[in-house]
């Protein structure tokens, strides 16, 4: 059976979007979670030929997580959203992937909610009567929980992407940590060249 174009153009929105905020959300973890990049490379990134750089891609990093998590859990019909991708490949047939679907994406459904929310009264827009830190007390999200379902996401994703392609994964979708290495690859090329 071939795939509407509907449904191709779908699964590479999103299939962006999955790899998109796992990037996002391993640099920026890298460089500023807890037992990560600040207690070894604090010197480094607090170097002022380019400790703006490092404040700058951190804000960056934390909030087009945010922006392509939103995008993938859209409300908005006229967008490419998880929702609706689980509707096509149960059209196409594949109602086993709509079940791994539901067992691995249906837990993470408070936490997405959550990251929705944050997403609108801080990303998307600045509400006058929000105090970031009581929403974040209030939601209570955990950084490697928002790890766990991007990771999950990419493992959904791949999984179609294989049964597109007959077995085959072509892209660069599927759980790694390939973000999170090239973060520490470049901060030991910084460490290098401020010692020598």
């Amino acid at each position: 059976m071939g795939f509407s174009d509907e449904f191709k153009s779908s699964f590479d929105a999103l299939k962006d979007s999955v790899n998109g905020a796992n990037g996002h959300y391993q640099v920026w973890l890298t460089l500023r979670g807890k037992g990560k990049a600040l207690d070894k490379h604090y010197p480094d990134m607090n170097e002022s030929a380019y400790v703006d750089f490092f404040k700058a891609i951190n804000i960056a990093n934390y909030k087009m997580m945010f922006v392509e998590i939103g995008c993938i859990f859209d409300t908005d019909k006229k967008s490419h959203r998880f929702r609706d991708f689980k509707n096509l490949l149960d059209q196409q047939g594949h109602t086993d992937l709509v079940e791994m679907a539901e067992e691995k994406i249906g837990p993470y459904r408070e936490l997405v909610s959550n990251l929705l929310t944050i997403r609108s009264k801080l990303i998307a827009h600045k509400e006058k009567a929000i105090s970031p830190q009581e929403l974040y007390r209030k939601h209570g999200i955990n950084p490697y929980e928002i790890g766990c379902l991007l990771n999950d996401l990419a493992f959904f994703m791949r999984e179609v992407e294989q049964m597109i392609n007959g077995g085959a994964s072509w892209s660069s979708i599927g759980p790694t940590d390939r973000w999170e290495q090239a973060t520490w690859s470049m901060l030991k090329v910084l460490s290098k060249g401020r010692s020598s």
